[in-house]
Parts: C-alpha cells; sequence; structure tokens
C-alpha cells in the first residue's frame, strides 16, 4: 500500500512548477462511545486521519485531483475491558466542478471514485458530494468536504465474506458532528 501512495504522490506532484497545480491536506481527529441504557460505556472509539490532496485546476471552474491516504482506530469495549486497532486507507481520484462564488466563498460539486478499505474489508464507490471553500489569499485556501450530504453507489465486500452493493443518497444534517463525514483541510495553490 506504501507504494501505492508513493507512486500516486510522484504521478500528482511531479509538475508542480505550473501556477495551476496545488496540492494540501487534512488531518482529523475523531472520538465516540455507546453507552447502554444506564448511561454506562459499552464502547468507546478514537480516531486519527492523515490525508493528502494533490490536484489542477483545468479551467476556472473545472479541476481533477487525487486525494489519499488512511486512519488509525482505537476502539475500547469496557464491559470485557479490552481494546482492537483498525487501520483504514482511502484513495480516491476526483473531478470538481465550481457551481457559485461569491468573494472569497465559493461551492463545488466533487465527483470521486474511491477505493477504501481495512484489513476485513475493501470498497469501491461512485460518489457526488459538496465541497465548500474560502480563499485566504491567491494561494492559500481552506476547504471542507460535506460528505455528510451527496449521493453514491457503493460496492462493499467483507474479505472471506459477503458483498453487497448499495445506492445512497445522504441529506442527514444530524450526521454533522461525525468527523468522518466533514474534513476540513487546505491546498496551497502554486
Amino acid at each position: 500500500m506504501k507504494k501505492l501512495f508513493v507512486i500516486a504522490s510522484l504521478l500528482f506532484a511531479g509538475i508542480t512548477v505550473n501556477a495551476q497545480w496545488y496540492m494540501g491536506g487534512q488531518f482529523d481527529i475523531s472520538a465516540g462511545q455507546v453507552t447502554n441504557d444506564n448511561g454506562d460505556k459499552r464502547t468507546s472509539e478514537i480516531g486519527i486521519g492523515v490525508y493528502a490532496d494533490i490536484g489542477k485546476k483545468l479551467t476556472d471552474v473545472w479541476d481533477f485531483g487525487m486525494f489519499y491516504g488512511g486512519t488509525v482506530d482505537v476502539y475500547k469495549n469496557h464491559i470485557s475491558n479490552t481494546s482492537t486497532e483498525s487501520a483504514h486507507w482511502l484513495i480516491s481520484p476526483y473531478v470538481r466542478y465550481s457551481f457559485f462564488q461569491i468573494g472569497k466563498v465559493e461551492l463545488l460539486a466533487r465527483g470521486s471514485l474511491t477505493l477504501e478499505g481495512t484489513k476485513t474489508y475493501n470498497e469501491i464507490g461512485l460518489r457526488l458530494a459538496p465541497v465548500i471553500a474560502y480563499n485566504l489569499n491567491n494561494h492559500i485556501a481552506l476547504q471542507a468536504n460535506l460528505n455528510m450530504f451527496g449521493c453514491g453507489l457503493t460496492y462493499h465486500k467483507v474479505k472471506n465474506g459477503n458483498a453487497n452493493t448499495s445506492l445512497n443518497l445522504k441529506g442527514n444534517s444530524n450526521d454533522v458532528v461525525n468527523i468522518g463525514n466533514l474534513r476540513i483541510g487546505f491546498i496551497y495553490k502554486f
């Protein structure tokens, strides 16, 4: 997997001297817990993720790129007092269309082919989701991938197990607090 990340980095970062290229990243921290009816903790989770974003602006409204990285999650069962770790990887080439801009704020639609998995499952999907960007200056922009909204088609395969295909339409504002659905990062425009 490390070789694939290095190849993707070299492929997309090889020509950064052109003013239309950009690169950036995101750092995620997530935490959660499940309680029983009495309010006692049953399980808890903490996760840390690091993602890179490399792309090229094709026109004023179209760009393409590669988003990749991974997370490490630690789950603790408070009843049996055991802990397990899980690593998650993601590779997602994408195209984005800027459909609204006012001042420094820009709204984009992002279509992506997503490959992801852990040691227990693999998944491939086509997804469409909104992105909001705030341009701090000519070179630096903050951006948030709003994964809690959008749609997608996903094929999910459990290793040594069942597979399923799903068509998703998301529009759940209650999911905003789920850090995996809201990724905030930055890009630097060369």
